[in-house]
């Protein structure tokens, strides 16, 4: 008996240690692929536009948890602190958000038409690999590329869509790959 019962104690020391290790280094998280870049990153840093949204400086800056209420039949327009790019094999950005409600990131465009007219216009932007992630979808990187520094978040759905930050990733990161 009393065997068992050492045994059964170095048991739970065994597993109590294997957890104090475990916290001291961090529990472990999702590991980031190749499809999310960590640094460097910058964020929308002044609202150029706004329909039915309270609180809409809320989504600028990092994400602090701070929202911005965009009410259905809302939208809400950014400006980028950097222009955002095309980025290979990655995201180009994301937007830090809660709720679930129909909506997707929009940029706006500038292209050279036939004639060598500029023409500007909203293009919805691609679904990306990460949560919350898009692409410039259609568009591939090359240097001198125009970028886009303005996003459009117009909430479709019935229920109110929640926004915490808007964030571009450097092409810089790409570069280091």
């Amino acid at each position: 008996m009393r065997k068992k019962g050492m045994l059964l104690a170095a048991f739970f020391l065994f597993l109590s240690a294997g957890l104090l290790i475990r916290a001291e280094r961090g529990f472990p998280r999702k590991e980031r692929g190749q499809d999310q870049l960590e640094t460097p990153r910058f964020c929308a840093q002044r609202v150029g536009f706004e329909k039915k949204v309270q609180n809409p400086k809320d989504s600028l800056g990092s994400p602090n948890g701070l929202y911005a209420e965009i009410l259905p039949g809302g939208e809400l327009v950014v400006f980028m602190e950097n222009k955002i790019y095309p980025l290979a094999n990655f995201d180009s950005g994301s937007v830090v958000s809660k709720g679930e409600t129909d909506y997707g990131p929009e940029g706006w465009f500038q292209m050279q038409d036939t004639q060598g007219k500029q023409q500007h216009f909203w293009m919805r932007l691609a679904g990306g690999h990460s949560p919350g992630g898009f692409r410039l979808a259609g568009i591939e990187p090359f240097e001198g590329s125009a970028g886009i520094d303005m996003i459009r978040i117009a909430n479709a759905g019935t229920q109110s869509l929640f926004v915490d930050a808007v964030i571009g990733y450097s092409r810089i990161a790409e570069r280091r790959q």
